[in-house]
């Protein structure tokens, strides 16, 4: 007989500096209580979950216990006197001292090994202390990428526009077709209008307005920039021909491959500090988080740079559940092999992860629009957002 899968009435959760294992273990039990056990230096990540769960979770009766010092096991034990009798413990959060001690403490108050779990986040399942197992690829969680945001303080910003025109998905794929039948427009497309890498004013680039003729390209914008058009538009479109486009197409192949998931394309955030960073591409499928960072810069050292940036920016967002991936145009080899199966080797070296940063070079970019009059070919992708 199939065992019914585990619920519990009195969820207990261990507060570290990822809240997200905390999150997807609620949702997953459903309770009807949850008491937070945190330390001082994780208040904050305490306040924040509360807030999630209670926006999320209506009906969940919520409480918390500060313990002073986590990593002294008779204040961890003492916080534990108290419990239901039918309380689950989850001790994926916390430090390894603060989960072990707590761990130890819910046995003294006669907890039992199936009311006692954590999360494997390089199987995705949450496993019981008995055997027992939830694969949560098979939950519906409703997770999105504004919850993954919100765990840890992050406020996507407002855009400017509405533009007009604005650049839209269809010059994306016609820049993305040229650029791949000749990866240097990329480089002569990102200086247009700039000089010594700094774009020039509006004034200055109507006076010599490019067309987009002479690149053999027909956009929704004839010339950059038109006659009508004001400052912003103006820096939007050198941004879109610039990279932006880029971003656009890979985020739009997405859409295609993952139909039913949310994808944000370009999402400027802004953390609790003020500090503010930008996402190129990111969706949530299931419980899991996936991160893409484009760049057209052909150095294989700025694109070792970003891969590491967007790894870092993933697990960070996502724990060891996240995926992360580059995008670029880079080509070639020296005696060292493929320039993309260096980066791949470099981030593996020294990556503690239970997923190595995928890197998609120009090989697979042409294989994605279909070359020579092939038909896309977009495995590598899918591949990698089934993973």
């Amino acid at each position: 007989m199939v065992e019914k899968q585990r619920t519990c009435n009195h969820l207990l959760l261990l507060v570290g500096s990822n809240p997200l294992p905390n999150f997807l273990a609620t949702l997953v039990f459903n309770p009807k209580t949850v008491r937070l056990f945190h330390s001082p230096e994780t208040e904050a990540v305490k306040d924040i979950l509360k807030k999630i769960i209670t926006a999320r979770c209506t009906g969940v009766s919520l409480s918390e216990t500060c313990i002073g010092d986590a990593t002294d096991a008779a204040k961890v034990r003492s916080a534990f006197t108290s419990i239901p009798n039918d309380a689950h413990l989850h001790y994926t959060g916390g430090t390894k001292i603060m989960a072990a001690h707590a761990r130890m403490a819910f046995r003294e108050a006669n907890g039992h090994d199936d009311h006692a779990s954590y999360l494997d986040e390089r199987k995705g399942v949450i496993r019981f202390d008995d055997g027992y197992k939830i694969d949560i690829s098979k939950e519906r969680l409703a997770l999105t990428i504004d919850d993954v945001l919100g765990l840890h303080g992050i406020q996507p910003t407002s855009k400017d526009g509405p533009f007009d025109p604005e650049p839209s998905v269809e010059d994306a794929r016609k820049i993305a077709k040229a650029v791949l039948r000749d990866s240097n427009l990329a480089t002569t497309l990102y200086n247009l209008h700039r000089k010594d890498g700094k774009r020039i004013s509006l004034k200055e680039a109507k006076a010599r307005p490019k067309s987009m003729s002479e690149y053999n390209l027909c956009l929704s914008a004839s010339q950059v920039p038109e006659n009508q058009w004001n400052n912003k538009t103006y820096e939007k479109w050198c941004d879109f021909l610039g990279g932006g486009w880029l971003e656009a197409w890979c985020g739009d192949l997405v859409r295609e491959i993952a139909d039913k998931s949310m994808v944000s394309i370009g999402l400027d955030c802004k953390l609790a500090s003020g500090r503010q960073f930008e996402i190129d591409v990111a969706l949530v499928r299931g419980y899991r988080l996936y991160v893409i960072s484009c760049t057209t810069d052909t150095k294989i050292n700025m694109c070792k740079s970003k891969l590491f940036e967007v790894a870092m920016r993933a697990r960070q967002l996502g724990g060891d559940l996240a995926r992360s991936a580059l995008v670029c145009l880079l080509q070639g080899s020296d005696s060292k092999g493929a320039f993309v199966d260096q980066l791949r080797y470099d981030v593996a070296d020294v990556w503690d992860a239970p997923n190595t940063p995928q890197v998609f070079g120009l090989y697979h970019l042409k294989e994605w629009v279909g070359m020579n009059d092939s038909p896309p070919k977009r495995d590598s992708l899918k591949n990698w957002l089934d993973s």
